[in-house]
This record gives structure tokens, sequence and C-alpha cells, in this order.
């Protein structure tokens, strides 16, 4: 019995720390060693980070927009509470407990995280609040179509799908943060207050980190070193800290195909997988008939889109000369959001007249569109050391000249692995946004030269955070 127990115990940890899975995300968060795995086990990590956002305020404003010369950009001030340039914090800090419902059954497994860090997925217009991430129970019942009910991520891009210990860089792309991860503002009054038309100003809500409460059916089958997984998902359109926003289903799907070296397996697997997955969401907006901040409202339902595909190649982990590749390319249609400026004006008059400069700008209409991706490296020269490297961009509102933006990024980064289990890392961003169409900015003169100070006031960033798993 004791052997047996060790073994149990020994096989759940792998689950987590990636000994035991074939390298599919579905199989390693969502399911258990069949037979083998323990009734319980908690785990969990944590991330305290430090992180220079630059800090350079802007410039050079004229017309309505010059009350925040000497502001500083929100993008340059360390999110979520957006009123420092240089911060710590503890990024994420999480714990769960995971296994089979034995004696009932070992076909039938759960999963259950709680997030106590300080990010976007926990903070709301300042107050902060621990949440729920995952609460999941998966019947492995039917052979070729496991299926999973409850609250979990869903089958999207690799970037946000894959477990967040196992993810090499210390903030996402410009892509996944303002087009993937989604908010849900949608109970929040919005009026037509920029002067452009299908544009809204509504209040920044919590992200969802990629997560939805549904059904999902999946499995994955294997013929020699090849691997085929699949998931189909149907959901509520939203976490569980908020309610659905229409009566209408979020629905996800993701196709992938892997190549698998040496047998390995884990969340780091030596192989090649690519993948395409698809989300056709549905939100809804209360929008004002009379322009006015109270009263009027119309509750109006929107569809949007995203999908994507990508491919990956790595060759092992923690092993000198061990690689590396990865790329993505992600689009939407729909349902655009454009981040606040800034947070307030540096005479501290607040968002004056509910300037659009200090609001969210929301573009829900289905005729609006975006498209980003990445490419990205990892080698390590040593067991110990792995140098990064990754390029992104982020291509806002290709529809309208007078408003797309192109964000882009290059990551230079390094890590030390004490162990699997534990890891410093430090990343250095490049960053710089683009007005690709200047003069067809609205406003003229003064909104084309307002429109380039913002974007060229956007500073690179320095990170560094520790990792560790338990």
């Amino acid at each position: 019995m004791k052997k047996q127990s060790l073994l149990a115990a020994a096989v759940a940890a792998a689950c987590f720390t990636g000994g035991a899975h074939a390298t599919n995300w579905f199989q390693l968060q969502g399911t258990e060693p069949s037979g083998i795995a323990a009734p319980y086990r908690v785990f969990g990590f944590i991330q305290p980070t430090y992180q220079d956002s630059g800090g350079s305020a802007v410039n050079g404003l004229a017309g309505p927009a010059a009350p925040y010369n000497g502001s500083v950009p929100k993008f340059n001030e360390v999110a979520p509470q957006d009123t420092s340039s240089s911060s710590f914090n503890i990024q994420r800090a999480r714990i769960a407990v995971r296994g089979t419902v034995l004696p009932i059954s070992n076909k039938i497994d759960y999963f259950i995280m709680a997030e106590f860090g300080n990010n976007q997925y926990t903070n709301a217009n300042g107050t902060y609040t621990p949440r729920l991430t995952d609460a999941s129970v998966t019947f492995n019942e039917i052979p070729g179509a496991r299926v999973r009910v409850g609250l979990f991520k869903t089958p999207g891009p690799e970037e946000v799908l894959q477990g967040i210990p196992d993810f090499d860089y210390i903030n996402f792309t410009n892509v996944s943060g303002q087009l993937i991860q989604n908010q849900f503002i949608g109970s929040n009054n919005a009026i037509a207050e920029t002067g452009v038309p299908g544009a809204y100003a509504v209040q920044a809500a919590p992200i969802d980190a990629g997560r939805d409460q549904g059904v999902q059916v999946f499995d994955w089958f294997n013929t020699g070193p090849w691997q085929f997984a699949y998931a189909a998902m149907i959901g509520n359109g939203s976490p569980l800290y908020a309610n659905a926003q229409t009566n209408s289903a979020s629905y996800y799907g993701r196709l992938q195909e892997s190549y698998i070296f040496h047998h390995s397996k884990g969340p780091h697997q030596a192989g090649v997988t690519a993948w395409v997955w698809d989300h056709l969401g549905h939100e809804a907006l209360n929008v004002s008939t009379t322009g006015a901040t109270t009263g009027g409202f119309q509750r109006q339902k929107y569809t949007f889109k995203r999908y994507g595909l990508g491919a990956q190649i790595r060759t092992g982990f923690m092993q000198p000369g061990a690689l590396r590749v990865t790329g993505e390319i992600m689009r939407g249609t729909g349902w655009i959001l454009a981040p606040a400026a800034f947070s307030a004006p540096a005479s501290g008059t607040g968002c004056a007249n509910n300037s659009p400069l200090c609001q969210e700008t929301l573009y829900p209409g289905a005729n609006n569109a975006a498209v980003g991706g990445y490419i990205e490296t990892g080698f390590f020269v040593t067991k110990n050391w792995d140098l990064e490297a990754r390029y992104d961009q982020y291509d806002r509102m290709t529809n309208n000249p007078g408003l797309e933006r192109i964000f882009k990024t290059t990551t230079l980064g390094v890590q030390y692995y004490f162990s699997p289990m534990a890891r410093v890392t430090v990343n250095y961003a490049i960053n710089s946004i683009d007005v690709p169409h200047l003069s067809s900015v609205a406003g003229g003169a003064v909104g084309q030269n307002n429109a380039s100070a913002i974007a060229g006031a956007k500073d690179n960033v320095i990170a560094v955070q520790t990792t560790l798993i338990f």
C-alpha cells in the first residue's frame, strides 16, 4: 500500500511539473493519469515580480488634449493599478487541488484553482478581489469523447492556453493582451462620446484570462510518434465573476497535430506541433440613444470572432543545446477594445468631461478588425541558463486608417533554472507604437500631432520575476 501511495503521489506531481502527460494542454489541465491518480493533490505557484515601465510623460499636446501635457500615459505605468512606473508586485499567486473522485470512480477527475495575485484578473477599477480561475470536473467514460464541465481555459491560442508555470516570458504579447483576453464591460453604460460613429467609451473591467464556463468535449489519439488532439466547447461567454451578457452561447474549437521525438512527454515535450483554433462569441452593450451619460439606454447585442493558427518545434528542456521555436498568427473581427491613453490629467482634475483619452474605447461592430502574431525562440546554453527572444506585433483597427495603430515589441530575455520548479526570469522589452496613416487621423493638424506625440511616448520595459512551483 505504501508503494502504491508513493507511486500515485509521484505520478500526480508529474502531471503538473511535466513528467507524466503527453504535451497537450487538454490532457495536462483536464485529466489525471488513468487508474493510478491520487484522490487529491494540493499544489500551486507564486510569481513575485518587479517591473519598470519607463515613466516618460507626454508633452506637446494641443487643443482638447492640452491638459494631459506632463501626464504619464497608462502604457508607461505598471498594471493593474496604473499609478506608478516602477513597482514590486505579486503578479500571480495561485493555489489548487486536483485529483480523481475515488472511491466513487477512477474515471472522474476534478481541478480547482484560485488566484490571489495582483493582476488584471483580480482587479476591477482599483478594487482587488481574489477569484477562482478554474473549477471543473472531467468525465472520461466515453472513448474518444471526454467531457469537461465547469470553469476552465478555453481551447484557444497556445500563448493563452498553456500553463502559466511553463510560460517563458513575464508579459503576454500585445495581441494576446489586447485582443484575446476579453474584458467584460457589457454591464456598464456606454455613450458615443468620441465623435467616431460606432465608438463607445466604457469603463475598464477584469480580463477573462482565457477562461469561460461551459462544457467541452475533447480527446487525443496516438499512432506511433503522431498524436492528434481536439477540443470543442460551448460556454456562457463569461468567467465566474461576470454574468453572461447575452442569451447567446460562445463557441470554441481547436485541432492540433504533433510529431513526438524520442517518446518524450510533459509540457516541455520534444517534437513538432501545429494547431488551428476558432472562437465565435457574443457580447451586449447598453448603448446611449441620447448621447447623455444617464438615461436613454438600449441593450444591443454584438457578435465577434477570433481565430488563428500556430506551430512549435522543441528539441528538449534543461539540456545544453535544447532549442524551442514558436510562432502564432491571430485575427479578430468585432468587439475591438482600445485601452485608455491616460489614467487622468497631471492637474489631478480626473477624467474631465469623460474625455476619450482617459476612457477605454470600444468598437463593437462586426466590421472592425485586428490582426497580430509573434515568433519566439529559446535556447539552453547550459542546463540552467536559457536565452529567450520574441518579436510580436498587433495591428489594431485595420479597417479604419484614422484609428489604426500598430504595436511592436521585441523582448530579450534570460532565465536561470534552479530546478524545473524554480527559476528567475529577466526580460527587456523594446516597444514602439506606429500611426501608419497619420494624415487620416481626425482633427486635422492638431489631432495628428496629438496622435503622434502619444504614440512616440511609449517606453521600453524591464522586468524581473521569480517563479516558484510547489
